[in-house]
């Protein structure tokens, strides 16, 4: 398939997060069964990913996984990809018109 793959795997807790990159990337949250609850994209993956902690605004959210990008327009295009393919229970995927 030649795509790059997410990275590690990590727990969706303050101290990843703390460590997360400030740079433009996609992320995956899942739950406790693997099952992809969210996919996102931001210009900085960690103040995103610290918004979602702190609003818990992702229920049962357990792991994440992410991506950096070298653009935000690059981030969106594979944002859209992995909504498509994981079809996120969080996530509402918008037709372009």
């Amino acid at each position: 398939m030649g795509e790059k793959r997410l990275g590690t795997r990590y727990r969706f807790n303050k101290t990843n997060i703390e460590r997360a990159p400030n740079h433009a990337g996609i992320y995956v949250v899942r739950n406790a069964r693997g099952a992809t609850q969210y996919v996102g994209m931001s210009r900085n993956i960690r103040t995103r990913l610290e918004h979602h902690l702190t609003q818990e605004s992702i229920p049962n959210a357990s792991t994440y996984q992410m991506r950096t990008c070298r653009s935000s327009k690059k981030a969106a295009t594979l944002e859209r990809d992995y909504i498509k393919r994981y079809r996120p229970k969080y996530n509402i995927l918008k037709n372009k018109k």
